[in-house]
């Protein structure tokens, strides 16, 4: 999925690096040095960026969007010691912030950063199966289908998700719940359980692929438009088109229906599976009186705080990705400048 912070970023990126090359002859860097510097910085800032953005808005918050609100059901982790827990209050659920969210996780796994990045095979399994399934049915789409490629490229999308739908929930189960004997791959559900999840699939796969791929074209349609206001102005409308618009509509509606998708999915987790943070297996009697949770139950039973900790999860962890883009991006111009103005070795 992409991050919104990548769009804007990206397109930040892009608008910098067309107006470097105007100025700039394409052969100024040299040296095995200045090339080595450039790509340790990038990749630093590509793998800070990375980390913040699985663990915080995927990982913590799939955490937040399960976590009940009641301070009484806090359960105080035994490999905490009073120490550590004098500088946080207990009282709070572990997900009010990414500091006492990440300790939890620390705690659970072993200290290691590693894990944070909680069942991160399965995110890459349905990841990489979407994206095959998704170039497969474009490119069939593309050929044997004369539809808009925007239209076609949105639909390969969607098929793509709801055929992942019972790994994504299997991702789900192996991030809000803790360790087991069996592997990864064996706690995932069947394919009987996927008219189950098919709604809330459904619904958060349209919502993503509708903004991302609305805006796409209203950029192309913008540009066709305004042929004759300048290349300056037509960067900035693509940018606001492109990038800021489905940067807020990706945060403004994605953001709940993912959260719908991720109760509806911890609502099947399996008994034997134990959650690793506070959680009502039957979210308010919905799920003991229907046998199943519904797309409205599963917001309805959302509350209020449960809410905000979500929302400030995904806000707080989008603020950092976007200053550690463009520090990133200013710290690599700034060595290029460097490496440019020092010019080929003698």
């Amino acid at each position: 999925m992409l991050s919104i912070s990548g769009l804007l970023v990206r397109r930040g990126t892009e608008m910098i690096s067309v107006r470097l090359q105007a100025r700039q002859q394409p052969d100024l860097i040299h040296g095995w040095l200045g090339h080595a510097i450039l790509i340790l910085t990038g990749f630093a800032f590509v793998f800070m960026i990375f980390w913040v953005d699985y663990t915080c808005t995927h990982v913590i918050a799939a955490l937040a969007a399960v976590e009940v609100s009641d301070s009484h059901a806090y359960i105080r982790l035994d490999s905490e010691t009073p120490a550590d827990n004098s500088l946080e209050d207990d009282s709070k659920p572990i997900t009010s912030g990414l500091r006492s969210a990440v300790r939890h996780l620390r705690a659970r796994g072993g200290g290691s950063i590693w894990c944070t990045f909680r069942a991160f095979r399965m995110f890459l399994s349905y990841t990489g199966f979407t994206m095959i399934i998704g170039f497969v049915f474009g490119a069939f789409g593309a050929t044997a289908i004369p539809i808009d490629s925007v239209i076609t490229s949105m639909l390969s999308q969607f098929v793509s998700h709801m055929l992942s739908a019972t790994w994504q929930m299997a991702w789900v189960h192996l991030v809000i719940a803790d360790k087991s004997p069996r592997s990864s791959y064996r706690r995932k559900l069947g394919l009987q359980h996927w008219p189950r999840i098919a709604p809330a699939a459904a619904l958060y796969s349209g919502v993503t692929c509708l903004a991302l791929s609305v805006p796409a074209y209203a950029a192309r349609l913008a540009a066709m438009t305004f042929l004759d206001t300048g290349e300056y102005n037509r960067g900035i409308l693509n940018f606001i088109l492109a990038g800021v618009l489905p940067a807020l509509v990706l945060f403004f509606v994605t953001l709940p229906a993912k959260a719908v998708f991720i109760r509806v999915a911890a609502s099947m987790l399996p008994e034997e599976d134990e959650p690793i943070v506070p959680f009502d297996r039957a979210f308010g009697g919905k799920v003991r009186a229907t046998g199943q949770l519904s797309l409205v139950n599963a917001w309805t039973t959302f509350d209020w705080p449960a809410r905000k900790r979500y929302f400030m999860v995904a806000l707080k962890a989008l603020g950092i990705e976007i200053a550690l883009g463009v520090m990133g991006v200013l710290l690599v111009f700034g060595e290029l400048a460097v490496v440019i103005r020092t010019g080929p070795p003698q």
